[in-house]
């Protein structure tokens, strides 16, 4: 088990454990979606989350504990393509006598066929608008190309353990994903998202904003290639992309504000941080950066978060002036 202490401005020094074993893989590819998602439920009542935009991913209260749901905007449930149909429970089903024996005196370890901590689904978009799905008595094999899904149990109350009783779980802890395919536009688009070569249109946004193209090249040391968010909070949206200088390689990122006035961070007064010199260098920091992303700040407005996972983030915020950094968080191994 790996030890980090995570320093923030501010605050005082406190140790996380992180566990070494995985959750279950939940990535997005050019070809397919997927949306994570995490929750708690107890009781009768119903988790209920949006998920893709549309769809709403539910865990409906039953007898004995669940059912896993994705409904439509019709309520109609996309997961009905789920096997098995007959006889043995669903995996969509997540009830508490799935977990003991058929005495209801121990744990399950075999004699009661049921799914266990991990719970696999399909979904279709075709059932939306439609009457729901009537499986026949054939066999069905899931189409690759429809929506999948899983279910992980991370901790999870059992109630009614008298022998002869029918256990019934009364809190789940769970994470769950859901994937499903993009259409021909949104993988296009998922594809020139993930490619390093600048577009001919964002090349000339950048230096037409007023970056020096004698002095800076755009290069893509930090993907996504672009960033887009309103980060001076004037309602207009502003681009940002990771840039070099020439005359020695040197790592930055410059900011176009509505297309018009062109900033760049990462060379020494145009960024100037609230912290020693000997503690922190953004030019060197920028040659270690794994990721970038837009958060919201305190004030609502968009800012950009640098960083290297698990190790450090750090932000690039309008004053209202100019852009600053600031160190967001800092891990180190004590």
């Amino acid at each position: 088990m790996k030890r980090l202490c995570l320093i923030l401005l501010g605050l005082s020094c406190s140790l996380i454990a992180t566990n070494g074993a995985s959750a279950q893989s939940c990535q997005a590819t050019p070809e397919r979606h997927a949306e994570e998602l995490h929750g708690f439920i107890t009781g009768k009542n119903r988790f209920i989350k949006t998920v893709g935009g549309k769809w709403s991913f539910t865990l409906e209260p039953a007898s004995s504990g669940w059912d896993i749901r994705l409904r439509d905007k019709n309520w109609i449930d996309l997961t009905q393509i789920t096997p098995p149909f007959r006889g043995t429970p669903n995996p969509r089903e997540v009830y508490g006598w799935h977990f003991r024996n058929k005495a209801n005196t121990a744990k399950n370890t075999g004699d009661v066929n049921a799914p266990q901590h991990l719970r696999l689904f399909q979904f279709s978009q075709s059932l939306s608008g439609t009457g729901g799905f009537r499986p026949s008595n054939g066999a069905v094999e899931p189409d690759p190309n429809e929506g999948r899904g899983w279910l992980k149990i991370r901790d999870m109350g059992l109630a009614d353990l008298e022998p002869g009783e029918r256990a019934r779980m009364n809190y789940l802890q769970f994470n769950a994903c859901l994937t499903w395919p993009r259409t021909t536009e949104e993988a296009l688009a998922e594809r020139d998202r993930l490619s390093p070569i600048f577009l001919e249109e964002e090349r000339e946004t950048m230096f037409g904003c007023g970056l020096d193209a004698n002095k800076y090249e755009l290069s893509a040391w930090v993907m996504p290639r672009i960033q887009s968010g309103d980060f001076d909070g004037d309602d207009a949206i502003d681009t940002a992309v990771p840039i070099i200088r020439k005359s020695d390689g040197r790592k930055g990122v410059a900011l176009c504000r509505a297309g018009t006035w062109v900033s760049v961070v990462g060379y020494g007064n145009a960024a100037k941080q609230p912290l020693k010199p000997d503690y922190y260098s953004l030019a060197q920091y920028l040659n270690k950066v794994e990721f970038w992303e837009i958060r919201t700040g305190e004030n609502g407005q968009d800012m950009l978060v640098i960083g290297q996972t698990e190790k450090s983030e750090t932000t690039v915020e309008w004053t209202g002036k100019s852009f600053t950094t600031r160190l967001l968080a800092h891990f180190v191994e004590p």
